[in-house]
């Protein structure tokens, strides 16, 4: 039996529960993380799915503007856009795997979210989202920063964490934000540098927030080496593009000059 929950305005989108025996605690914790710049939703997602031992696939988010895109681990077919449940830390954790086709998808799909969300069997309070900061050239260090409102921003500031002065949140993430804003929801977004390839170094750094909010111990050791071996990938791949551009302005001042001084 799977029980779903579709917003009024648009019904393009929708939240299927499949998994009905699951209990869920007050107030749980929303986390949504979407495949945005630098993948950070997605890295952050499944790493806590992989290491959370109760945090249980519940269900799905659906549309119809989801683009044509399939997933599947370890051949086994995945909704691209999942729902889990850890009763232990209380959080319902949501990764999307693909980002969607049209940007009016996100408004519908913030209603249908937010509509959930505020539902009396679900009551949620705390929505959190990442967003990446895009950073040319090398990132030396994956500092967190936040926007939020008003009553967790005391919260955030014990906890060490710098707020962003100004700025526009853009995607998925602002649709949400925008509709939250409307209702009783409490937003928290969290910032961290990003390149324009998945940067799972940043994600560790969210993590490592999220370690403290929930009390958890997500290992990110893993994603720091994966972030390193991409950084050492990226700057020889700068040494070798250097090499090449010296080479070819060396030989342009050789013979492609002597074409136009002959």
């Amino acid at each position: 039996m799977k029980k779903e929950y579709i917003c009024p305005p648009g019904k393009k989108s929708k939240v299927v529960i499949e998994d009905l025996s699951v209990k869920f605690k007050d107030n749980p914790t929303l986390i949504l993380g979407f495949a945005g710049i630098g993948l950070l939703g997605p890295i952050i997602g499944n790493t806590l799915v992989e290491q959370i031992k109760d945090l249980k696939e519940i269900g799905f988010i659906t549309s119809e503007m989801l683009p044509p895109i399939s997933t599947f681990y370890d051949g086994v077919l995945k909704h691209p856009f999942r729902l889990y449940y850890s009763q232990k830390y209380n959080i319902i954790l949501g990764i999307a795997e693909v980002p969607f086709q049209l940007p009016s998808a996100y408004s519908d799909l913030a209603k249908t979210i937010c509509n959930w969300a505020l539902s009396d069997d679900i009551n949620i309070q705390d929505v959190i989202l990442f967003q990446g900061i895009p950073t040319g050239g090398m990132i030396e260090e994956f500092k967190v920063y936040y926007a939020s409102e008003h009553e967790l921003i005391k919260e955030l500031e014990e906890a060490g964490i710098k707020k962003v002065e100004k700025g526009i949140i853009v995607g998925p993430e602002a649709t949400i934000i925008n509709e939250a804003l409307t209702n009783r929801l409490e937003i928290l977004i969290l910032f961290t540098p990003v390149y324009q390839i998945p940067t799972p170094e940043g994600a560790a750094s969210l993590i490592n927030i999220l370690n403290k909010k929930f009390k958890m111990n997500i290992n990110t050791s893993a994603l720091l080496e994966e972030g390193k071996e991409i950084k050492e990938k990226m700057l020889e791949l700068a040494e070798k593009t250097q090499e090449l551009q010296s080479k070819q302005l060396s030989e342009g001042t050789k013979d492609g000059y002597s074409q136009y001084y002959q």
